[in-house]
């Protein structure tokens, strides 16, 4: 199996994966930067890097997380539905991890918090 990854292929790659830019990788990104202000991060990976490294660190982290899943995405698409599944659950964690830094900012406190799973 070849992987072709030419530049065609890459723009239609960040096309089909715009809704995982949006969220999980802009939208937390943004949400984490307005929300450490007035909480803390309480995922252990995030936290180590931005303890150690910075929060521009974190975003590095999520661009490579993008250009590792360009790589590993034909792999992936050629096994069925296995890559529209997991394009979606990344989505979803996406948007719900954005939505938890959201409530950060407005209310001051997080739907992780609020559920006592912290």
């Amino acid at each position: 199996m070849e992987v072709c990854n030419s530049r065609g292929s890459f723009s239609s790659y960040l096309y089909e994966i715009r809704f995982i830019i949006l969220f999980y990788v802009i939208g937390d990104w943004v949400s984490t930067v307005c929300a450490l202000p007035q909480g803390m991060e309480y995922n252990p990976i995030p936290a180590m890097i931005l303890e150690n490294y910075g929060i521009y660190h974190l975003l590095l982290v999520k661009i490579g997380f993008i250009l590792m899943l360009f790589y590993v995405a034909p792999l992936i698409k050629t096994s069925g539905k296995k890559w529209a599944f997991m394009k979606h659950t990344i989505e979803s964690v996406g948007v719900f991890v954005t939505a938890n830094n959201l409530m950060v900012v407005y209310y001051g406190n997080s739907l992780i918090q609020a559920l006592g799973i912290v």
